[in-house]
Order: C-alpha cells, then sequence, then structure tokens
C-alpha cells in the first residue's frame, strides 16, 4: 500500500512538472509573440513618421525675445562713502540667526582615465572628453549616413537609417552616462551633440539629426528644420529663452538649439508640423541636482571689509562648469535663483562664511553678506564685458573680472539661503535687479508686503549700502517681485 502511495505521488510530481514546463513554454512563446507585436508596433510608428516627414514641410519665419529689460542697466552705480550701521534698537531686537554647521563634503577624484566597458557586438566605439571627463560610448556599426543633402527626404532617409540601428543599447549608456554626472537636460543635450559630432567626423549637420533622433526616442519634443544649407534643431522648452530664435507651431514656441545656446539671427526654417508619438517633454534648464563636473578646479580669493575688518574668502569652483555656463541661453531667472551649486563652491565660500555670520543677529548677518557681495566683485554691465546680455550662476559672477545686477543678487540669495536660512525674493526695477529679505524683526527701510509678509530691501548692487537701503534712482519705482521658489 505504501509503495503504490509513493507511486502515485511520485506520478503526481512529474504530471506537475511536465505541466509547469508546459505552461512555460507557453508563456515564453507567449511573450515572444507580445515582444514581436511590440517590435512591429514600433516600426510601424517609425515608418508613419518616416512617411510624413516626406510630406508636410512648411516655412516658418523666426522671432526671439529681447531681454527681460525695458531699459538700458546703468553704466556707474552709487557708492555710499562710508557703511551706515544699524540702529542699535533694531539690533537688540534682531534675534540671532539660525546657523547649521556646513559639513564639507568630500570631492572625488578628477576621472584621468576611461573606465573599462563591455564591448558589444557588432558596435563600434567612441572616446571624447566631455569637457575635461573622458568618455566612451558604443554604438551600432550601421551608424553611416553618407549624403550631404539638406532636403525633407534625406531627413526621412537619416531617421529610417537610425530607426533600423540597435538605438536602443545607445541610449541605454547615454542615460547612465547622464545619471552618473547628474546632467540636466541642456547638458544631456550638449552630451549627446558631442557624440554626433564624433560619430559623424565633425560634420554639424549631421550632428544635429543624431540629436534630434536620439532626444526623440527619449521622449523629448524636438523637430529638425532646413534653411539652404543648414540642418536647425529645434526644440520647446519649459522656461522662456531670450536672444534665442524660436518658430510657433500650434501655438507652441520651439527654440533653435545651438551649442554655444546663441541662435538669434536665423531668419526662416522649413519644418514639419506632426510629432513622434509619446515625443512631449519639453527641455528643462533646470538644474535639480548638481552636476558633478569636478575636473579643472580653479582657487581665486576674495576680499572685503565689515565693521572694520578685512576678510579673504578663499573660494574654490569648476572650469568645466565655467564653460558649461557659457553655452547657457539666458532663461527666466529661477533658472540661476533656484541652481543646485557645486560641492567646490560650498566647501569653500559657505565654510569660510559660516564662522562671520554666526552669532550675529540677522540683520548683522545680512548686512555682513551684503558688503561681500556688494565690495568683492568690481561692476560692469554685461554689454560692455561680453557684448551680450549673459545672467551669471554664482560660480560664474566669482570667475569673471565683472559682474552686474542680476549676477550679484544671484550670489546674494545663494548665501543667504544656505547660510541664514532666511526667506529671500528677486526685486526687478526696469533696468535693474536687486532682492528682498524676509526678517523676523522689524527693520527700518524701504519694504514691502508679499503675501502677507514683511519684505526689506536688501540690494548687493548698491556699494556699502545695508539692508533697508535702495538706489537713490529706484526711491520710488515701480518693480516686480521674482519668486524663487
Amino acid at each position: 500500500m505504501l509503495n503504490l502511495i509513493t507511486l502515485i505521488f511520485r506520478l503526481t510530481l512529474t504530471l506537475l512538472f511536465i505541466s509547469s514546463i508546459l505552461i512555460a513554454d507557453d508563456y515564453e512563446k507567449w511573450l515572444k509573440s507580445q515582444n514581436n507585436q511590440y517590435i512591429q508596433y514600433k516600426k510601424s510608428l517609425d515608418e508613419e513618421f518616416s512617411d510624413m516627414l516626406k510630406k508636410d514641410w512648411k516655412a516658418f519665419k523666426s522671432r526671439s525675445t529681447p531681454t527681460p529689460y525695458k531699459e538700458p542697466k546703468p553704466i556707474n552705480i552709487p557708492v555710499l562713502k562710508e557703511p551706515t550701521k544699524a540702529a542699535i534698537k533694531e539690533l537688540r531686537k534682531s534675534p540671532i540667526v539660525i546657523v547649521d554647521p556646513i559639513k564639507e563634503l568630500v570631492i572625488p577624484k578628477p576621472k584621468k582615465a576611461l573606465k573599462e566597458v563591455k564591448v558589444i557586438k557588432d558596435f563600434n566605439s567612441s572616446k571624447f572628453n566631455f569637457y575635461s571627463i573622458p568618455m566612451s560610448i558604443q554604438y551600432d556599426k550601421n551608424t553611416i549616413f553618407e549624403t550631404d543633402e539638406i532636403s525633407k527626404e534625406s531627413i526621412s532617409k537619416f531617421w529610417d537609417m537610425m530607426s533600423s540601428t540597435n538605438y536602443k543599447e545607445l541610449i541605454k549608456q547615454l542615460q547612465s552616462n547622464s545619471t552618473d554626472l547628474n546632467l540636466n537636460d541642456w547638458a544631456k543635450y550638449q552630451f549627446i551633440y558631442k557624440l554626433g559630432l564624433k560619430v559623424f567626423d565633425e560634420d554639424d549637420n549631421k550632428a544635429n539629426l543624431f540629436t534630434w533622433f536620439i532626444l526623440v526616442k527619449m521622449d523629448y519634443d524636438i523637430k529638425v528644420g532646413y534653411g539652404s544649407s543648414n540642418i536647425y534643431l529645434m526644440s520647446a522648452i519649459e522656461h522662456n529663452l531670450y536672444q534665442v530664435s524660436f518658430f510657433t507651431l500650434k501655438n507652441k514656441r520651439y527654440y533653435i538649439l545651438t551649442p554655444n545656446g546663441n541662435a538669434n539671427n536665423i531668419a526662416s526654417i522649413n519644418t514639419y508640423e506632426g510629432n513622434y508619438p509619446k515625443a512631449n517633454k519639453k527641455l528643462s534648464l533646470t538644474i535639480f541636482e548638481e552636476i558633478k563636473f569636478y575636473n579643472n578646479l580653479k582657487n581665486k580669493p576674495l576680499e572685503f571689509k565689515y565693521d572694520e575688518k578685512s576678510y579673504t574668502i578663499n573660494t574654490q569652483y569648476s572650469l568645466d562648469l565655467i564653460n558649461f555656463y557659457a553655452t547657457f541661453p539666458q532663461s527666466d531667472y529661477k533658472i540661476y535663483f533656484s541652481a543646485k551649486n557645486s560641492t567646490p563652491l560650498s566647501n569653500s565660500i559657505l565654510l569660510q562664511l559660516e564662522p562671520l555670520v554666526k552669532g550675529k543677529s540677522e540683520i548683522e548677518a545680512v548686512n555682513l553678506l551684503l558688503r561681500f557681495v556688494q565690495t568683492s566683485f568690481r561692476y560692469q554691465t554685461d554689454q560692455k564685458q561680453f557684448s551680450y546680455e549673459k545672467v551669471m550662476f554664482p560660480e560664474e559672477t566669482i570667475n569673471y573680472p565683472y559682474s552686474d545686477c542680476e549676477d550679484r543678487s544671484i550670489l546674494f540669495s545663494y548665501l543667504v539661503k544656505n547660510l541664514l536660512h532666511l526667506d529671500i525674493v528677486g526685486v526687478k526695477y526696469n533696468n535693474h535687479l536687486a532682492t528682498a529679505v524676509n526678517f523676523s524683526s522689524q527693520v527700518s527701510g524701504d519694504k514691502f508686503t508679499y503675501k502677507e509678509r514683511s519684505y526689506t530691501i536688501a540690494d548687493p548692487t548698491y556699494i556699502n549700502a545695508n539692508a533697508g537701503m535702495v538706489m537713490p534712482q529706484y526711491k520710488n519705482s515701480k518693480f516686480q517681485i521674482v519668486s524663487l521658489k
């Protein structure tokens, strides 16, 4: 009887095993079928998009938005001969700032050699520097496009060529490297374009086509267009861009993308109105995370005086970041005010300013930071220094020999937020930008109410001025609030 039960048990297990194999086999067949259907679906989308590229093209005239200022910035700025001191009564009522200890972060050693990458069969390897960071990217050997013809037909052929390659493996590598370096969308665009130049022997037109294909496959709302001799890359952008040509298609702006961020002289262009399915993400310039450029670090001392004492702040920043920021098209102020700045900058400027503001009242701490920004830098308008309007990130303000009002306001805001944790907003006049701080106590001078909170003017460009003091020419001028959140 026992042998019979054992036999039945074994037969049952065998049947279950066979059934599981059959079920697994059926599942594998189903999975393969689904995958084949998906491949055919994607292929049909690519073919439909390719057909559309051969047909629906129109000529569009460009426009551009000038700088945000209605009038030129002042050439000269007022200087108070002697710094004024805050009223003793106000200082007594002003609470001591709560300064969280600034932790020195470890800066990874610069990457000097390419990391070993697994060789992918039937792929070529491209080695190049992205700024000073050595990169190695592999791409399908069939990524070849011989024609130099510029037409909607040749653009469609390029799409067909790229669609037939193993571009998914390439995109995996691009996404992985972008994640490793914390690249924002603008840096990712630069990275892909740089690779395109390497793949297509420094041919700008083909690099633009390559960048277009990859970004579309990453679901970005990107288009290409052409003129008599150039292929242009265009993108929907989350923010306003200034001094950059754009075209309006179906009530949506598409800005011209160039590696240097400066495309303001393109009169007309031929492009298509349709979109690749699901390619609807707008390119963003926002820097949510610190971009990990730690090569080419530079040191620069900054000197200032406050309350009859002299100080030297030894700053450090990455020249790779400076070169990257140089490609930025001018955008909304919030991009610059909210940017996540670098570890080298934090390790140097915040660590050295922290003990200077610690133990001081809010008013004293703000005035000290004002004096630092007001007097450590020389003033000059962007038009004179760069021949165009340029908003600078804090690292740039430190690097370049001159800065103007918005650059100082952005740097000052960075210091106030990270050292004092006080709320701060931008204050934009017709031709000037300052800031205003929400103090915990009453401060005399110029102030206003915004969202039921009192803000006191703090102008990092008005030399030797304390919080509450406005440049004479803006004493009764209208202004707009620039929210930094």
